[in-house]
């Protein structure tokens, strides 16, 4: 191929010299020669044989087509970067409307999962915070979380419950034993009027209300958060790369994983 083209381009280095070949002709040969030595030699000396005044006029000539050369490339490449810019716009729009469009179909068509189908349980960490721990391994469709909290007779009650899509629901991500999902709420002490719900208004289960005491964290719990405190700090001081991301091929980032799984499953409140 690379034989072929230096033929090729030899055979039109005369007419680009007597200046009669299209631009297109002109503009292979100076990219040819930009990076083939034999061509370029064999140019030259074709070029230095012109006589003076030709040689002139055609360096003349060279010049104003190189220029508009590197005008016409300058565009192509804004137009080519305009091109994949909007490319991308269009993908991300497309995605992110996507993403929409499924979040509201979700909520949508969601009904409120059973409170039969999976369990809330409290506790008291030792720096003040509550954790709600749902065991939902008996939940088989893909569901997500929802919190509401309502006003009444001068109290807040916070309701939270599982929604689940009856959309495709055997092609729903189902939510093993392994999976538990924690949240964690800001509400006072035994002496406040609030209370916890598992269900809607209308369908609920008591988890807490004002006056109950709040068991305590286990000692696997506090251990993980703290095991997850040192590992949050751990990340945040890890290099970053020069596209933003951060640098995670070493070891030690996976043996931080295999740490936490570990604490993780230790956790009683969480199996």
């Amino acid at each position: 191929m690379k034989k072929n083209e230096c033929n090729v381009v030899r055979d039109l280095m005369p007419l680009v010299l007597d200046r009669v070949a299209s631009d297109e002709s002109r503009e292979l040969v100076e990219d040819h020669i930009a990076t083939c030595e034999e061509c370029r030699k064999q140019y030259d000396e074709m070029r230095s044989a012109l006589p003076e005044d030709t040689r002139a006029e055609y360096e003349e000539d060279r010049k104003q087509f190189t220029d508009a050369l590197k005008s016409v490339r300058k565009q192509r490449l804004k137009r080519r970067v305009r091109m994949i810019a909007l490319a991308a716009a269009i993908c991300l729009v497309v995605m992110l409307a996507g993403l929409f469009a499924y979040d509201a179909l979700f909520w949508k068509m969601s009904v409120p999962v059973d409170n039969s189908l999976y369990t809330l349980s409290m506790c008291e960490m030792k720096d003040g915070r509550y954790i709600v721990t749902a065991d939902s391994s008996r939940i088989g469709f893909n569901t997500m979380t929802e919190n509401e909290t309502i006003c009444e007779d001068g109290k807040d009650i916070c309701y939270i419950r599982f929604q689940a899509a009856p959309i495709h629901p055997d092609s729903g991500t189902k939510i093993g034993p392994e999976k538990w999902v924690v949240l964690e709420i800001e509400y006072a002490g035994e002496d406040s009027d609030d209370e916890i719900r598992q269900g809607t208004p209308g369908n609920y289960v008591t988890v807490w209300k004002a006056g109950q005491p709040i068991p305590a964290a286990s000692e696997e719990m506090e251990r993980y958060y703290a095991l997850e405190k040192t590992y949050q700090q751990w990340f945040n001081s890890l290099p970053v790369t020069e596209d933003g991301y951060v640098d995670i091929s070493n070891d030690e980032f996976f043996t931080w994983q295999d740490r936490l799984e570990e604490a993780r499953t230790a956790v009683p409140e969480w199996n």
